[in-house]
């Protein structure tokens, strides 16, 4: 693979971290993966906290997608949604949330919030963490975005 692509984790909890990581290198995705635990921090590595950068600078740390979790300290998802989709530079930022919730409403809220996909954690004995590595996969080698063209 010729480009280096980065994901963008946000995720408080830290079985859930490794989880992702190791499916994801278990299918031979070698991107980058940066880590966010909490949506503080998530805000800070999209540039979206302080507003110091640079849109070069903005854009050299830009990740192909956003796998965000919801529940988490100081900020929550669906705020730290509602920032991405708010600022022009990350608005059609892919963002796949990745929950425990299978509430109706939470999915809902977060597709009226701008999330391009809802995604439910689930324990898989076998392959834990495959759900990630394959909608890791769809973002990062399938779909398309306006940035990227074709």
């Amino acid at each position: 693979m010729s480009e280096r692509r980065t994901i963008l984790l946000v995720e408080d909890d830290r079985d859930e971290i490794d989880i992702a990581l190791r499916a994801l290198g278990r299918v031979g995705l070698d991107d980058e993966v940066a880590v966010a635990r909490d949506g503080v921090e998530a805000l800070e590595r999209l540039g979206l906290e302080d507003g110091d950068e640079d849109d070069e600078t903005r854009a050299a740390l830009a990740p192909r997608v956003v796998f965000l979790d919801l529940k988490m300290p100081r900020i929550d998802g669906w705020q730290v949604l509602e920032r991405i989709r708010r600022d022009p530079r990350t608005a059609d930022l892919p963002v796949v949330v990745l929950s425990s919730s299978e509430r109706r409403e939470d999915i809902e809220r977060s597709y009226a919030l701008g999330a391009n996909s809802f995604v439910s954690k689930r324990f898989q004995g076998r392959s834990p963490g495959h759900y990630i590595a394959e909608a890791a996969r769809y973002w990062l080698e399938l779909n398309r975005t306006p940035r990227q063209g074709v």
